[in-house]
């Protein structure tokens, strides 16, 4: 019997920003064309006997901040199985050009996460999915020096503190590129998934929900 933990009748929520929007309320209806359509038909290709409604609420630019304030609407309303969680990096961008102190700028992104863990604990009582983020600097074009390293710190913390499955994907994307440095793994951005990088994502979420 096969270990993936999604089964036949469950719905799974994907939260997130551009990462995890794609598209999918323009171009490429309704799960976008990144990591959450590649996962979404994987599944489906390996496990076809299994009915699994995939939700994807990715919007572009968002933040934690903005999660929590459509988390009633987009995630517990929907009353899922699973929710995954895969926020951070405009958090990160925006608080690098703040003059605000990074210490109250970090509480504000922890406070906002815990926020929607809280929700979905108390409110869906659904199994949570959390990514770490991931930033390359070596692809970044615009060479904005983005430190992830305190943010992936909370998102750990919480991860172990809600029992949630965290998806490694900052280690995975340093482990790809020291094996394929002439890969591009983002869009030139060292931010944005290219279509290797969405695989690799794709690839990291469905393994540790036991592929």
């Amino acid at each position: 019997m096969s270990d993936f933990k999604l089964k036949s009748g469950e719905k799974i929520v994907l939260i997130g920003d551009s990462i995890t929007d794609c598209g999918r309320l323009k171009e490429f209806p309704p799960l976008g064309n990144g990591y959450v359509y590649i996962a979404a038909n994987l599944t489906a290709a390996k496990y076809p006997d299994r009915n699994i409604k995939w939700v994807n609420k990715g919007i572009s630019g968002d933040t934690v901040q903005g999660l929590a304030n459509r988390w009633s609407e987009d995630v517990v309303e929907e009353k899922p199985d699973w929710v995954s969680i895969y926020i951070g990096i405009n958090n990160v961008a925006q608080d690098k050009s703040s003059n605000k102190n990074l210490i109250d700028l970090l509480g504000t992104f922890e406070n906002s996460y815990r926020k929607i863990l809280e929700k979905t604990r108390n409110e869906t009582g659904a199994k949570i999915i959390m990514f770490e983020i991931f930033y390359l600097s070596f692809e970044d074009i615009n060479n904005r020096g983005f430190d992830v390293s305190p943010y992936n710190k909370i998102i750990h913390k919480f991860a172990e503190e809600y029992n949630a499955i965290l998806v490694p994907i900052n280690v995975a994307f340093k482990e790809a590129v020291k094996k394929r440095p002439d890969c591009q793994w983002t869009t030139g951005d060292g931010v944005h998934p290219s279509p290797l990088g969405h695989a690799l994502i794709a690839l990291k979420f469905l393994e540790s929900l036991g592929w």
